[in-house]
């Protein structure tokens, strides 16, 4: 099977990269997450599950944007309403109804939801977020578990901290998932000066039951628990200690169900992050809470930019959570991805690589977890895969972001690829072959993130 070809792309990376910093304008969309000089670097159009690329390769997209086309590239609904409102106005001079409108439909369907803002990207939102918890509790100290984007808060604790005033490398405080002792001796470490709590509800591992002698057999089963899971430990701790509880549901909103995570583990935080899968890849983001904290972006606490009701963004945002009810898109996604998930695994296992490779995690998002195996380590591995899939007409990342418009069809597809991948994969390591002999372009390069739930999941896999 033949290299693909991307001639286009390649000239037009050469261009960006004498006058676009980094080359890219989002980190994880740059070639060092793809197999540089083998992938394609530019996409010129997408449908449903499909995107094409600048040398006119086609492609069973599982990034979508980066997770946000939870109802796939350029859904009819959406592209109506945002085509609808551009006709009479984008960015008006006074406020716009939409802004009303949307925020309804958000204090109807997020459990957290009393009040609501509006932002244009997750950063905004986690940032918001933080400001609030710290103007409601005094105290300037942060607990975080996860990802929550590049703002000085956050990005201080991550190996990206150039540029960021040392005292905010003080202020962050990172915990492990499902680990509720680092949790509590943060706490313990710092008395008194935790403002919150921010985290991804789940990234990878389900929160786990803390319940010994639980009798829900689903619980029992899946370690999946709605009543004492890790969780409700966590806002536990953030109330005995008067700190605030934040859910980043940029990427679980939406999702996990209509409600968020917070609705799939039943457990509501004071205040949640929501963006992404909102309004289906037309920029907007929300801070939505409870009321005694969301008042004071009233007046206390300053947030207000020219483009927070910005109005393509609002229309998206109402055409896509109205679809996403309608169509019980969180159903559909957790059955073509436990489908997926399931059967990927099976492939895995024929192939005898279960004990380096697993898709592990939540059907509606799961991702492939890759060990180091003898002398072949794991993104040299995860170099490989990526590569063949993509000659394969696959573009993959080692997550599978599902969108409504990934049907059983485009899922058999992708299991056959993955079954041809992994036979070559299997000859390799049986017979002890150099793997990077066989790779055409450059190793992929790691995550940037220097602490998160994932990678503390992937190093307990590695132990």
């Amino acid at each position: 099977m033949k290299k693909p070809i991307i001639t286009n792309s390649n000239k037009l990376y050469r261009k960006a990269i004498k006058i676009i910093p980094g080359g890219s304008q989002t980190f994880s969309k740059g070639p060092s997450q793809f197999t540089n000089n083998f992938a394609p670097k530019y996409l010129k159009r997408g449908k449903g599950c499909k995107a094409w690329d600048e040398d006119n390769n086609k492609y069973i997209d599982y990034v979508m944007g980066c997770q946000p086309l939870i109802l796939g590239y350029a859904d009819r609904d959406v592209n109506r309403a945002v085509h609808k409102q551009l006709e009479i106005g984008s960015t008006f001079s006074l406020m716009n109804k939409l802004e009303i409108e949307v925020a309804e439909l958000l204090i109807k369907h997020i459990p957290s939801a009393e009040m609501v803002r509006f932002g244009k990207n997750g950063g905004d939102a986690t940032t918001i977020a933080i400001k609030i918890a710290r103007a409601v509790t005094g105290k300037q100290k942060i607990a975080f578990c996860g990802y929550h984007g590049w703002h000085d808060w956050f990005i201080a604790s991550t190996d990206k901290s150039n540029g960021i005033p040392n005292f905010n490398k003080q202020l962050v405080h990172s915990f492990e998932y499902n680990n509720i002792e680092s949790l509590e001796n943060i706490f313990k470490n710092n008395k008194n000066e935790i403002a919150c709590v921010i985290m991804e509800p789940i990234t990878v591992p389900e929160p786990k039951c803390f319940t010994k002698s639980c009798k829900n057999i689903l619980c029992k089963k899946s370690n999946i628990c709605k009543k004492n899971n890790f969780l409700h430990k966590v806002q536990q701790i953030c109330k005995k200690n008067n700190a605030l509880l934040i859910f980043d549901e940029v990427v679980t909103g939406f999702r996990y169900a209509i409600g968020g995570a917070q609705e799939y583990y039943n457990v509501t935080p004071d205040l949640t992050a929501l963006a992404k899968g909102i309004s289906n890849g037309i920029p907007l983001s929300a801070i939505v809470g409870k009321k005694e904290y969301m008042s004071l972006l009233g007046d206390d606490v300053f947030f207000s930019f020219t483009y927070g009701g910005e109005c393509l963004g609002l229309a998206a945002a109402k055409a896509c959570i109205k679809k996403l009810i309608k169509e019980k898109v969180p159903k559909h996604l957790n059955s073509v991805g436990s489908y997926y998930k399931d059967n990927l695994n099976k492939i895995i296992k024929s192939h005898k690589l279960e004990h380096f490779l697993s898709c592990d995690g939540h059907p509606c998002r799961s991702i492939v977890t890759i060990k180091d195996i003898r002398n072949y380590k794991n993104l040299e591995i995860k170099t490989f895969i990526q590569q063949e899939l993509f000659r394969r007409g696959i573009l993959w990342a080692a997550y599978h972001s599902l969108s409504f418009m990934h049907k059983k069809s485009d899922i058999n597809k992708t299991l056959k690829a993955f079954d041809e991948t992994l036979e070559i994969l299997s000859k390799i390591i049986k017979l002890n072959l150099d793997i990077k002999s066989k790779i055409e372009g450059d190793l992929v390069s790691p995550v940037f993130r220097k602490v998160s739930d994932f990678n503390s999941f992937i190093d307990k896999k590695n132990n």
